[in-house]
C-alpha cells in the first residue's frame, strides 16, 4: 500500500477529524455517515461524506469494510489500538475526582481484545499497590465495570464522593479495599460502588 501525503487541513476538517476521532476511543467503532452528520448539525448524509472523501484524499482517513478508519500511523502500531487516557488515580489517599486529560494513548491490541470501546487508560498516583507491581506514575487499563469479585484489583467510588485503586476483599460480609503495601492500611466500605477494573500495566523504564 502507498503512504498519502497527509495534508493541511482546514478548520472544518479538524472538527470532523477529532468528532471521529473522538467517537472512536469511546465506542471502539466508527460511527455511520448519518451518525456523523449528527454530531456535526449536519443534515444531508452527501454533505458529510463530502468531508469523509476530503480527509481521505490527504490521507487523514481510509474506509475499509464499510467503516472508517484514521491513517497516518506507522506500520508497526498497526496491532495497537487507541484507549483515552482519564488522568490520575489515587493509590494511596483516595482523591476527589479524576483529572481529565482529553489525551489518548497507544496500547497493544492483544491487552484490549473486543472490549477496546469499553477501556480506558489512568496514571497512578500513589505507591499503595507497589506490592502489585503497581507504582507511582504508572499507567493503568482499566476496563469500564459496575461489578467486581473478591480479589479484583478496581478503581472505587467512595461514600465520600473520592475514588481510589485498591484490591477488592470481601470478607464474612464485610467490604474492604485492600492496599498492596503494609504502610498503607485497607478502607472498609459499607457500599461498594466500582467504576471498573484493572486489566493491565503500561510502564517505561
Amino acid at each position: 500500500m502507498v503512504n498519502k501525503i497527509r495534508k493541511k487541513l482546514t478548520e472544518k476538517q479538524k472538527e470532523v477529524l477529532r468528532i471521529l476521532e473522538n467517537f472512536i476511543l469511546e465506542h471502539g467503532y466508527s460511527p455511520t455517515i448519518r451518525q456523523l452528520g449528527r454530531l456535526l448539525n449536519i443534515i444531508h448524509p452527501s454533505a458529510v461524506f463530502k468531508h469523509v472523501l476530503s480527509l481521505e484524499k490527504k490521507g487523514y482517513l481510509e474506509r475499509k469494510r464499510g467503516e472508517l478508519r484514521l491513517t497516518g500511523f506507522p506500520s508497526l502500531l498497526e496491532s495497537q489500538v487507541r484507549v483515552p487516557l482519564v488522568g490520575f488515580v489515587p493509590a494511596g489517599q483516595p482523591k476527589e475526582v479524576f483529572d481529565v486529560s482529553g489525551e489518548a494513548v497507544e496500547v497493544p491490541e492483544w491487552m484490549v481484545g473486543r472490549r477496546k470501546g469499553n477501556i480506558f487508560c489512568i496514571h497512578v498516583d500513589g505507591k499503595s499497590m507497589v506490592d502489585a507491581y503497581i507504582d507511582d506514575r504508572d499507567r493503568v487499563l482499566v476496563e469500564r465495570t459496575s461489578s467486581a469479585s473478591s480479589g479484583d484489583m478496581v478503581v472505587a467510588l467512595l461514600d465520600d464522593g473520592s475514588v481510589t485503586l485498591k484490591r477488592l476483599r470481601i470478607e464474612d460480609g464485610n467490604i474492604f479495599l485492600a492496599p498492596e503495601n503494609p504502610e498503607f492500611e485497607p478502607i472498609e466500605v459499607k457500599e461498594l460502588r466500582v467504576l471498573g477494573k484493572v486489566i493491565g500495566v503500561l510502564r517505561k523504564y
